[in-house]
C-alpha cells in the first residue's frame, strides 16, 4: 500500500497519521510532544507495513527526528488542510457521541470515543 500521508498535532497531545486522498486515518498516538510519542507513531506505521512517500509537518524537531527522510514538506502551506480534517474530526466526535455537553472523566473512555470515531470515519458511517 503507497500512501502520501500527512501529520499535524492539532492539540499537542494527539498525532494523527492519515491520507490525505481518501481520508482515511491510519494511525494515531496519544502523548507529549516529544521525541518518544513521535516514535511511536513511526513504530506504529511501520508494523502496519504503511509506504508513505513524503511527510508534511510543521516544524516539530521530534517528529524530523523521528522521520528521518529525505523528502519532507515542512511549514505551515502543507498543513492547512491537516488542520481542517482536525476540526472534521472534531465536529463528527461531537454529533456522533456527545448527547449532552458533559463528557467522561475516565481517559480510557476518551480513547475508546476515538477508537471509534476513527472507525466510522474510516467506513463512511459518520
Amino acid at each position: 500500500m503507497r500512501l502520501d500521508s500527512r501529520q499535524f498535532v492539532s492539540d499537542k497531545t494527539r498525532t494523527v497519521h492519515y491520507d490525505p486522498d481518501t481520508g482515511e486515518i491510519v494511525a494515531y498516538v496519544w502523548g507529549k510532544r516529544n521525541l518518544k510519542t513521535a516514535r511511536e507513531l513511526r513504530t506504529k506505521l511501520d508494523e502496519l507495513g504503511v509506504d508513505f512517500g513524503y511527510i508534511c509537518c510543521d516544524n516539530w524537531d521530534s517528529f524530523l527526528t523521528a522521520f528521518d527522510f529525505d523528502f519532507k514538506k515542512v511549514g505551515k502551506r502543507y498543513t492547512v488542510d491537516i488542520e481542517g480534517n482536525n476540526n472534521r474530526l472534531r465536529q463528527r466526535l461531537r454529533r456522533a457521541f456527545r448527547k449532552t455537553c458533559c463528557f467522561s472523566k475516565k481517559l480510557a473512555n476518551h480513547f475508546k470515543a476515538f477508537d471509534l470515531l476513527f472507525h466510522y470515519v474510516n467506513y463512511g458511517w459518520v
